[in-house]
């Protein structure tokens, strides 16, 4: 027996109360609700009942080389229990990386007096090539100066081997899986499991996910998420070789009206470009993407939309699976030319369901791995390392930044050992070797000039002075970043003008050039686009991105993961069943075809597919917001003396009611959305984290 069972000599009343079943009222304090989580010290116990521990995988301090092994999982569980488990398991995970990190002094507790020499050597770079899977540049978490003192504390720790308990937890078979009866087996039946589940899983499943919307698979709900879902920020106007591709294929499958719309289109086509996965990963252009295992397929989709005037993005065309060309791809076009077309027959398209699927999957690996994992976690993380070695606890930019490093070390530590290899390569389409070689690949690609909020919405076709457009009225994100770079530049420009009276200062200021050359060392940070900053104006861009992917940025692709993604089907992270190869295959699919492609049948894929979401979501707490950052500082600032202090502290006094006064705005930008979209508040000062810190 384990933790995710009911062991048997516990009360039948107090076992009916673990089921989640009405329990007997002559038991004292029963109560009719599942439990919220386990007694930690009887789930340690059965943890080490159950030979669930790190093993003593010890380390040079050079490499960091996790074992690949699996020793193995309990047999079977329940579905709350599982999920609680796995909730935490992964906290105590992360606990482990923060003890580690406070007992190091990279994320000390009790701040330490230490000069810059030391800081330097204590916050080095991990060398290329010595972590095995492999990941973009990284704290070292054994310095190579310490010759015994935190190596030894390290494998004592028995850190190399700690990520692999967060899958030995998750059983292959689900007692109680309830979407593996044969109810469940149409999209209806997942739909009425999904609120059986909501209904009675309380605590840990109680919150709202896309299918309590009775639409959540419509063109419509499809494409709003490219504005305002889990991954906002990859939709791009469309190249005219794209159109141009799209339009010749309408050709060849006998779609005129499609070519017309197409032809007299104008700026209004937009796209989901997918079509590098292969490159990415290093693949053929007609290789299957797939898992180690054979069992669980990804996809490179390209979805292909139009935005009209009045400010709907209808989903025009999907390619299923881009393999170098239009002719050796499937593609499938829209029976709906536009938003306004019939709607009563979209619950019965199923070969366009299916592409909506495959388009999804393909996000799914763009958002997780890149947009969130790579381009918020690891980039902020070279920041950080970059910074430590670059600036002494006195320097301004040390100041400004400092708070927003808070946890992203010990966070990205585990996650890299546990979320990535116990999870993620365990639910997605490629191979173990094709992830790590995917997030490297979007490391590499990362442009740090052209990823700046004006820069990057100009170039993907969303101008910030063309925004207030009815056209982009449903585009809250780009609506509310558009807001908040300019308030965080206005911040960040009058914080650093109390130290950098012109150009000449920053030019000399040999801690900055240290920082760009930190983090453009290829034995560094290995990002060639950041840039050498020479002037005023470009060391307040770079602070300001710093800031803004801890903490904006972040937020957007982080906390709307539960809502989009804990229902499976909406988001897939895979599909369970290899893709069709013709056009003539895909319209041929029925609803049997689009079920045999989610792992309704495979609860273990399921459910980590599901809670992963969930385990990213948790709210944060008030002293870690972005508006508490403010306001801390200017009270702290005004406490000090001297002019630079004072104008820090009208700098945060003004930052703070900035933050104040956009939180009405992008309630206004949310209010301004269709009525039928869901509302977007993940932005709200209120609640948005100051750093990366889940």
């Amino acid at each position: 027996m384990s933790f995710a069972n009911i062991t048997n000599n516990i009360r039948n009343a107090a076992q009916a109360l673990l089921n989640g079943e009405e329990p007997d009222d002559s038991y004292p304090g029963a109560a009719s609700r599942k439990l919220p989580q386990w007694n930690h010290g009887l789930f340690a116990q059965d943890l080490v009942f159950n030979n669930i521990f790190p093993r003593d995988v010890p380390t040079d301090g050079k490499t960091m080389k996790s074992p690949r092994d699996n020793p193995g999982t309990v047999r079977s569980g329940t579905h709350h229990g599982t999920r609680i488990a796995m909730t935490e398991m992964l906290q105590r995970i992360e606990q482990r990386f923060e003890s580690y990190f406070d007992v190091a002094n990279f994320d000390a507790n009790v701040p330490q007096d230490r000069d810059f020499v030391a800081q330097r050597l204590l916050y080095t770079w991990q060398e290329p090539g010595t972590t095995s899977p492999s990941y973009p540049p990284c704290l070292a978490m054994i310095p190579p100066q310490d010759k015994t003192g935190l190596l030894q504390i390290f494998n004592a720790m028995r850190l190399l081997d700690t990520g692999i308990t967060l899958h030995r937890i998750i059983p292959p078979v689900i007692d109680d899986w309830v979407y593996g009866t044969p109810e469940a087996q149409t999209m209806a039946g997942c739909e009425r499991a999904n609120v059986k589940l909501r209904t009675e899983d309380k605590n840990i499943g109680q919150e709202a996910n896309i299918a309590d919307r009775e639409d959540w698979y419509t063109d419509a709900a499809f494409a709003q998420q490219s504005f305002t879902g889990p991954n906002p920020s990859s939709i791009t106007v469309a190249s005219a070789d794209w159109v141009e591709k799209f339009m010749k294929t309408a050709d060849v499958q006998g779609l005129k009206d499609m070519h017309k719309l197409l032809q007299n289109a104008g700026n209004t086509i937009y796209i989901q470009d997918n079509s590098y996965f292969r490159e990415a990963v290093g693949a053929d252009a007609q290789a299957e993407l797939k898992s180690d295992d054979g069992k669980r397929f990804g996809c490179a989709a390209v979805t292909l939309f139009q935005l009209n005037h009045e400010g709907r993005l209808h989903p025009l065309s999907i390619v299923l699976d881009y393999r170098g060309s239009m002719e050796k791809s499937v593609v499938i076009f829209n029976k709906r030319l536009s938003a306004s077309d019939p709607s009563r027959m979209e619950g019965e398209d199923w070969p366009w369901r299916y592409a909506k699927t495959c388009s999804q999957v393909a996000d799914w690996t763009r958002h997780e791995l890149d947009s969130h994992l790579t381009a918020c976690h690891f980039v902020e993380e070279a920041t950080i390392v970059a910074g430590y070695r670059s600036f002494d606890k006195s320097h301004v930019i040390y100041k400004l930044l400092e708070p927003h490093w808070l946890k992203t070390l010990s966070l990205n530590a585990s996650a890299r050992s546990a979320l990535v290899p116990s999870i993620v390569t365990k639910i997605n389409g490629f191979s173990e070797a094709q992830t790590y070689a995917f997030i490297q690949d979007a490391y590499n690609k990362f442009d740090w000039e052209s990823k700046y909020i004006p820069n990057d919405l100009k170039a993907r076709g969303f101008d910030m002075a063309k925004l207030n457009n009815n056209m982009f009225r449903n585009y809250a994100y780009a609506k509310n970043m558009s807001l908040m770079w300019p308030a965080l530049h206005e911040f960040v420009k009058a914080v650093l003008v109390t130290n950098y009276k012109s150009d000449m200062d920053v030019k000399n200021d040999k801690s900055v050039q240290t920082w760009c050359t930190e983090m453009r060392s290829p034995t560094g940070g290995r990002m060639a686009s950041f840039p050498v900053i020479k002037t005023i104006e470009a060391l307040t861009n770079a602070v300001v991105m710093c800031i803004h992917i801890a903490s904006p940025q972040h937020n957007a692709v982080n906390y709307l993961q539960c809502y989009y993604m804990s229902f499976v089907p909406s988001k897939p992270a895979s599909l369970m069943a290899p893709l069709p190869q013709t056009i003539e295959q895909l319209r041929a699919y029925e609803e049997t075809d689009m079920m045999a492609s989610l792992p309704i049948n495979n609860s273990q894929v399921w459910l980590m597919s599901s809670q992963l979401p969930y385990l990213l979501s948790y709210r944060v707490a008030e002293d870690q917001t972005l508006l508490n950052y403010a306001a801390s500082l200017q009270q702290l600032a005004s406490q000090k003396t001297g002019k630079e202090w004072q104008a820090v502290s009208a700098a945060a006094m003004d930052f703070h009611a900035k933050l104040l006064e956009l939180g009405t705005m992008f309630r206004k930008n949310s209010d301004a959305m269709d009525k039928d979209i869901v509302a977007y508040h993940v932005m709200d000062p209120t609640e948005m984290a100051v750093s990366v810190l889940i």
